[in-house]
């Protein structure tokens, strides 16, 4: 096998939410498993989303292969609702004991990277150990220079605390049910660890949603209630954050006030009378985010049935 640099070289950016997502699949088989990696690639390259497998994906002790219809599923709505990419996978070696990529699992993501002219891939190499109910989880990232069709070499990992805002918008709209967005919260951090590292990872915070996810977010939302109303939907910018105002009979509206720190909570909700300047708040449920786009449109629609406003 052809040598490989050990000592980290690049750093790989993710959420805990995404390491634990790939724990929790790893040791839910006993044979090789994997999945993709959805996300960013600027200075760094950040990883929003780490799936399962598809329906069709090939396991067994030593072997696994992707579902290359399914990855065409997921990367369709990803890049055109997020702007994310695929940029690389992962798949677990389990207890063969190989944290580096094989010879086949380099002839396979360059001839990938190769066919969609990336610069350079990502690959996390997933091994376990200790007990089979509860195992340790080993992350091994690398990452692969395309350009200069260099050896991989090992990447560190900066790893965030809690949930990718991807994750959590999907979740909140109950997005892709197979993957099961919540799944990950089912291993603790304290069962991953990265590379040959004793503890489990040092979180570096809880960053701010991204301007391109906080606005693609508002975006989806917006674009929800101009079908359901029938009308433009106005957005105003606050010191706060959002106020959209969709239509429901004229002279009346509804104004979401919309908090600007991810998840963008929905502060207030007022009927707006138009004709007399009037504004009465409304009730809401507790919790509301403008992620869970079914949620806002169904206080939309209770707004515009009451008073025989419909």
């Amino acid at each position: 096998m052809p040598s490989v640099r050990q000592v980290p070289s690049r750093t790989l950016v993710t959420w805990e939410s995404e390491l634990r997502a790939i724990a929790a699949e790893a040791a839910a088989w006993t044979v090789e498993t994997g999945g993709d990696l959805f996300g960013r690639w600027e200075a760094n390259p950040t990883v929003f989303l780490a799936t399962k497998a598809g329906p069709n994906a090939q396991r067994d002790n030593a072997h696994f292969r992707l579902d290359v219809e399914y990855l065409r599923q997921l990367s369709e709505p990803l890049a055109a609702d997020w702007a994310l990419r695929y940029f690389g996978d992962w798949h677990s070696h389990h207890r063969l004991g190989l944290s580096a990529p094989s010879s086949g699992d380099r002839r396979r993501i360059r001839q990938l990277g190769k066919r969609n002219n990336f610069p350079g891939m990502v690959e996390i190499i997933v091994t376990t150990e200790g007990s089979r109910q509860t195992p340790i989880v080993r992350i091994h990232p690398w990452f692969y220079d395309l350009v200069n069709e260099d050896e991989p070499s090992a990447m560190g990992v900066a790893v965030y605390a809690g949930c990718s805002p991807v994750r959590e918008a999907l979740s909140a709209r109950r997005a892709f049910p197979e993957q099961a967005l919540n799944e990950w919260q089912s291993v603790a951090l304290d069962r991953v660890r990265i590379g040959d590292a004793d503890e489990s990872p040092i979180l570096v915070g809880t960053p701010a949603a991204d301007p391109s996810t906080r606005e693609r977010a508002i975006s989806h939302l917006a674009e929800a209630l101009e079908r359901e109303s029938g009308a433009p939907i106005e957005q105003h910018t606050t010191a706060f954050g959002k106020i959209l105002v969709a239509r429901l009979k004229e002279p009346h509206h509804l104004a979401f006030a919309i908090d600007q720190k991810w998840p963008m909570s929905v502060l207030e909700v007022h009927r707006l009378d138009r004709a007399t300047g009037g504004a009465d708040q409304i009730e809401a449920p507790s919790g509301l985010m403008v992620p869970d786009i079914n949620g806002i449109v169904q206080v939309y629609r209770a707004a515009k049935a009451e008073r025989g406003a419909a």
